[in-house]
């Protein structure tokens, strides 16, 4: 008897334990809300619960009502994309048989899932009938808003008719000023004219470093540039994202290609007597390469590539890898992190210096929307005071999160007042004073840019494990005194003449917009082989072997 009863308690602790020490809180969520809006993301469990709390809170205090988020998270931008894509689909093929009373051919589908490239000059009958069927409708995908992300993922969308107008900005007009949310910084455009997608904070692409890691390697100074990074001390080193699984890790090399666009510019402009527009062409061209190559080199120095950002901020911090590549919020809220244990502060971020502008994170309506309602809404919380300090308060202040501060820059130039600075996580970050003289020109990369993440798979992820093969070896040969080997192995290496931006501009990018899947893999796999076997090559003149 004795037994059971000891038994009986051991179970009642079992269950009452998690009750008796779960973390307290004012906020309910509620079992049959008035409201909710389903939104999309590839952002993280932190962000995700205090944006729908603080929500919560403010819509409840200015209606009275209750409203849940109805978070949708498959993954990262990449598969939020393709997420988003077969609902659309699956939609519109509803839509075109039940409504429109219409065939489902294979060609309806096919140029359906390639409707950015559909435009009045070059499209044929079908191809504009589909098209205008779409535009023309409400079909939607079972969700309002596409929610952070970068600029290219948003544009993407936008392209395929996904998104439309929230007519925000002619409701709020008080809020897009000069003054507020400026059109343009830096060269960035933080929001689309025509309110297809509005920046919702500001997010900057840089480096996380181990102070302790990197002073092992006998590095005196820890990186403050991109092209620190190519520095061959960092072999096996560096923790690299996969920029075709992540639009961030993308958006950061455009950076780095246009630092080294910038850099040939200038040099140019002061060695060569020629009208600066001549200049300016060759230095797009030029830095193109410089920049592929740079990237090139990085990924030689690669622990390895992953699809997680969260992974390389870890590994950074606890000395895995002496310096990676990560958002400015991933590296500032891990300091924060580890400042907050009261640990040693071995972990940093820095923004490359000259080499970064501030980039806006996007929100955009989706077609078909729902709770449309609801969803302004929720841009208005986003976008004015209670839903900006909630990205830059420190936790347990007004208006700040309640577990984890969030890191993030304000786009809402009014939130950097001084008397909203002393609340501030960190008061010395603010982006409209940092951005420093670097200046983006959207127009440089933008006739190459979507070729980018298919150059880089195919010239270097596909055969990362021969790329880091032959830059070792040169940097072998050159240890053993065989510089002209390793110069020579180096030029095979870095010789990237098939990506000429001319050539990426006419062709590679028809080979990124083809949506023949199967000739995609051929010409990849025949791609990636030139590059072994290029890497190879490589490889044997570095060792001394020419044949």
């Amino acid at each position: 008897m004795i037994k059971k009863i000891v038994i009986l308690i051991c179970v009642a602790l079992v269950v009452a334990i998690p009750f008796i020490f779960q973390h307290r809180t004012d906020t309910l969520v509620p079992l049959l809300p008035d409201d909710v809006v389903v939104i999309i993301t590839a952002h993280n469990e932190t962000l995700r619960s205090e944006y729908g709390r603080g929500f919560s809170e403010w819509y409840r205090k200015k209606t009275g009502k209750t409203v849940i988020i109805d978070w949708r998270h498959p993954g990262g931008g990449r598969d939020v994309a393709r997420y988003v894509d077969s609902l659309f689909l699956n939609n519109f093929r509803f839509y075109w048989e039940r409504t429109l009373k219409k065939s489902w051919t294979q060609e309806v589908r096919t140029i359906f899932s390639r409707l950015e490239n559909v435009t009045e000059q070059n499209a044929t009958s079908k191809e504009l009938e589909v098209k205008r069927a779409f535009i023309e409708s409400n079909v939607g995908c079972g969700v309002d808003l596409l929610f952070g992300g970068g600029v290219f993922d948003h544009k993407a969308q936008c392209a395929k008719g996904y998104t439309v107008s929230s007519g925000f900005i002619q409701m709020h007009p008080e809020l897009f000023t000069d003054d507020t949310i400026p059109e343009f910084f830096a060269g960035e455009r933080l929001w689309e004219a025509d309110g297809h997608w509005l920046g919702g904070c500001l997010s900057s692409f840089g480096i996380i470093y181990n102070t302790d890691a990197v002073a092992a390697l006998g590095i005196e100074h820890p990186p403050e540039t991109w092209m620190d990074l190519a520095d061959p001390r960092y072999i096996n080193g560096i923790a690299i994202v996969d920029p075709t699984k992540s639009s961030s890790t993308l958006k950061s090399y455009e950076m780095l290609i246009q630092q080294q666009m910038q850099i040939i510019f200038n040099r140019k402009m002061d060695e060569e007597d020629l009208d600066p527009k001549a200049i300016e062409k060759l230095a797009i061209r030029e830095g193109w390469i410089e920049g592929l190559k740079l990237i090139q080199e990085i990924v030689a120095n690669g622990h390895y590539m992953t699809d997680s950002s969260a992974q390389t901020v870890l590994d950074v911090a606890e000395g895995n890898c002496p310096v990676g590549i990560a958002t400015d919020f991933y590296g500032r809220s891990e300091k924060a992190n580890i400042a907050s244990r009261g640990a040693k502060p071995r972990f940093n971020f820095v923004i490359p210096r000259s080499g970064c502008s501030p980039s806006p994170d996007p929100i955009s309506l989706y077609r078909g929307a729902k709770h449309r309602e609801l969803a302004l809404e929720f841009l208005e919380y986003v976008l004015t005071l209670p839903g900006q300090s909630l990205l830059a308060f420190r936790v347990g202040t007004s208006g700040g999160p309640t577990q984890t501060p969030l890191c993030r820059a304000p786009i809402l130039k009014t939130a950097y007042d001084p008397e909203f600075l002393q609340y501030f996580n960190d008061p010395d970050v603010n982006p409209y004073n940092d951005a420093g003289d670097f200046v983006y020109r959207e127009e440089w990369t933008k006739p190459v840019l979507n070729a980018l993440g298919l150059i880089f798979k195919m010239a270097f992820l596909d055969s990362e494990d021969m790329l880091r093969k032959a830059w070792k070896s040169i940097q072998r040969a050159r240890q053993r005194g065989h510089h002209q080997a390793a110069d020579e192995a180096l030029a095979v290496m870095q010789d990237l003449g098939v990506f000429s931006y001319d050539l990426v501009a006419e062709e590679i990018m028809k080979e990124a917009r083809n949506k023949d899947y199967l000739h995609a893999i051929q010409y990849q796999t025949k791609m990636a082989s030139r590059f072994r076997e290029q890497y190879k090559k490589a490889c044997r003149i570095a060792k001394g072997k020419f044949i």
